[in-house]
């Protein structure tokens, strides 16, 4: 078994939670509290991002971008709970508690009674819902999220047919989260659109390396002085929207209780490492199933359900060879 070198791009427990310290004590911390914002822009055209940010695969933070929207002006957990209210979603909480299905109202009333939970507790875990795709739950809030016109450009609804492609997530969760430091799959692009509350997010070059020293830990020190590392450090305000290229690494921290909304793109330039990726995915599933279990034991549920769901949203038929 080939094992990587890079632990950042590992996904065991162990290495994920070796990264999270990092970011807590040691040459990492230190580099993050001097850690430069990302270019910050306002009234960028679309002619402008498309030429100056996703041509060079550049990330930055388009200011104010959303702020006219109604999510933005009017949205707080209580209005999600008075609108839907009665949407299904998935609660979890930060540090693995096993993820239960409640109603939006049932959720934000936990999320009020944690909040004293966590006052006096400094251990108490954080809740958090899990991507909601609230356009199939809860469509009426859709209106209140118009579509961004720098996102025209994703090409999955050529490939996986409009239903497919629908992809917006709402990402509600609670002060003192974190969402520990990642890859998003598939070669996508990351934008969010921040519409409640604060985030503040620490990102990474996607040509950063954290490789093991001489004495088996982390070299953090290298990680830090690297130019590729690329290490930024910025809040996310209402009505902010941050556009990140494919393969930037990210971590993320709740500064407040806070609503996002997620939106995913695929870049045509990255469509063959996409195909690549979800192909490799699908294959070793199906002819290495043993040997993905046995190395990604918790990764290999995620990888079933995720496709299982894709298939049915493109209409496929699992039990038939061909559609």
């Amino acid at each position: 078994m080939v094992i990587e070198e890079n632990v950042l791009r590992r996904h065991d427990r162990k290495s994920i939670d070796l990264v999270e310290a990092g970011f807590r004590t040691g040459p990492l911390a230190d580099a993050v509290r001097d850690a430069p914002g990302l270019p910050a822009r306002e009234g960028l055209s679309k002619a402008e991002f498309d030429r100056e940010y996703r041509a060079r695969s550049r990330p930055v933070l388009l200011k104010g971008f959303a702020a006219d929207w109604t999510a933005v002006r009017t949205w707080s957990l209580d209005y999600l709970a008075e609108r839907s209210g009665d949407a299904e979603v998935t609660m979890d909480s930060v540090r693995g508690t096993p993820p239960r299905r409640v109603t939006v109202a049932e959720f934000v009333q936990l999320l009020k009674a944690n909040a004293d939970l966590l006052q006096a507790d400094p251990d108490a875990e954080p809740l958090h819902l899990q991507e909601w795709y609230y356009q199939n739950s809860a469509p009426q809030l859709a209106a209140e999220l118009p579509e961004l016109d720098i996102a025209q450009y994703d090409f999955r609804r050529n490939l996986y047919g409009d239903d497919a492609a629908t992809n917006h997530q709402l990402w509600v969760g609670q002060r003192g989260g974190i969402t520990r430091t990642h890859q998003d799959s598939y070669l996508v692009d990351v934008m969010h659109v921040q519409l409640v509350g604060t985030k503040r997010w620490y990102v990474m070059g996607p040509q950063a390396q954290l490789r093991l020293g001489a004495d088996g830990e982390p070299d953090f020190a290298a990680l830090v002085a690297a130019p590729e590392t690329e290490l930024h450090r910025f809040d996310l305000e209402p009505g902010d929207v941050l556009y990140l290229p494919a393969n930037w690494y990210h971590r993320i921290e709740l500064r407040t209780d806070s609503v996002g909304l997620g939106r995913k793109c695929l870049d045509e330039k990255n469509l063959q490492p996409h195909m690549r990726q979800r192909l490799n995915e699908l294959l070793a599933l199906l002819l290495n199933y043993d040997e993905v279990e046995k190395t990604h034991p918790e990764l290999t549920p995620i990888l079933i359900t995720r496709n299982r769901a894709w298939a049915n949203r493109m209409g496929l038929d699992l039990a038939r060879l061909r559609p």
